[in-house]
This record gives C-alpha cells, sequence and structure tokens, in this order.
C-alpha cells in the first residue's frame, strides 16, 4: 500500500516537473521567436504612419516630441543592417514596437543628446548586433523635418546605474543604450555619435 502511495507521488511529481518544463520552454520559444512576430507587424504600421507624415519645420528646443508609442524618427545603421522606426518612450510596452526615444531628451538634429534604447533579444532585437559598430561608422536618423548623419565616436560598457549616458549635453550627440552581454541586462552597451554638421537651432539662425 505504501509503495504504490509512493509511486503515485512520485509518478505525479514527474508529470508536474514536464509540464513545468514543456510550459518553460514554450515561454521561452515566445519570447525568443513569437515577440518577434508581434514587432514586426508594429514596425509596418508605424512605417505607414511615418511616411504618411507630411513634413514639418524643425521643431524649437521647447516643443515636446510626438505621443508616447508613435513614431519619431527612422534610425539606419549600415554597418549592422539596421533599419528601424523609433517610437517616443522607453516604457516596455513603448519598446515592443522598437527602439525608443528617451523623453526629456534632444529630438534628432537638436542641439544635445540624443537618446534611443533598443532591444537585444526579443521583440525583433533592433539592437542584437549593436556590439559590432565601430568608431567612425555612419548612424542616419531621419525625421519628419530632415534627415540627420551621426558619426560614431566611441563605443563603452557602463553598469544600469550610470545614468550619466542619458544626460544633457552641450554638442549634438546620438547616445544609443542596450543591454549587455546578449541575453543579460547585467551591464548596459553605449554607442555614442557626433552629429554631422551643425545642429537644427544653428543652421536655422544661420
Amino acid at each position: 500500500m505504501l509503495r504504490s502511495f509512493v509511486v503515485a507521488v512520485v509518478r505525479f511529481i514527474g508529470k508536474l516537473f514536464i509540464s513545468m518544463g514543456i510550459s518553460i520552454l514554450l515561454f521561452l520559444v515566445y519570447q525568443l521567436f513569437g515577440t518577434n512576430l508581434v514587432t514586426e507587424r508594429r514596425q509596418d504600421n508605424l512605417k505607414e504612419a511615418f511616411a504618411a507624415q507630411p513634413s514639418t519645420p524643425p521643431p524649437t528646443a521647447e516643443e515636446a516630441p510626438a505621443d508616447l508609442g508613435s513614431a519619431v524618427a527612422r534610425i539606419q545603421i549600415p554597418k549592422v543592417e539596421l533599419d528601424w522606426l523609433v517610437v517616443e518612450g522607453v516604457t516596455l510596452d513603448a519598446l515592443q514596437d522598437g527602439p525608443g526615444h528617451y523623453p526629456g531628451t534632444a529630438l534628432p538634429g537638436q542641439l544635445g543628446n540624443v537618446v534611443i534604447s533598443g532591444h537585444r533579444t526579443t521583440f525583433g532585437a533592433p539592437f542584437y548586433r549593436l556590439d559590432e559598430v565601430q568608431v567612425g561608422d555612419p548612424i542616419t536618423v531621419t525625421a519628419p523635418y530632415g534627415r540627420f548623419v551621426y558619426r560614431v565616436t566611441e563605443t563603452k560598457i557602463v553598469e544600469p546605474t550610470d545614468l550619466t549616458v542619458v544626460v544633457e549635453s552641450d554638442d549634438a550627440r546620438l547616445t544609443l543604450t542596450t543591454c549587455h552581454p546578449r541575453f543579460s541586462a547585467r551591464q548596459r552597451l553605449i554607442v555614442v555619435a557626433a552629429l554631422e554638421g551643425p545642429p537644427i537651432q544653428e543652421a536655422a539662425a544661420a
């Protein structure tokens, strides 16, 4: 009797572990592949909306960006075959749509620090190959009011608590941030690039 009970318990525990293992496996498959399909559909919708936007005059430094979740720019890095629409915001929901512009930082082409964050795994992994970017590589950011080319000046690894990478600057720069290493949030990979040519404030005043 006792032996039968023990066997039944062992079988139940074994089935439970198998079910848990299958559930975990399915979750991992969804995270690595299913989320990519979700983001791909959202990017398609963003591309249509972004392409339909009329050309606008350059924003002033005081003007607020677009609504959270809406497309604010297109970022392209030929070196790593990166071509994505950037949305406003860096919340978990916003980053499911693509790379996100850090609210409160400069807009593309403006004087200051334009900060864009993105996933390195899951949800399309837009910054998956960001570690391959090197000093001197061009990064193009296109907004409804203009096209801007930045040139990479620095790449570095920082701790997640290092917020100096998102603070305002007195030059025109672009800062890209993502998790490091891949499949981990232990550190942050940072790519800094300088705007080629004058920022839009200076160009408008010339």
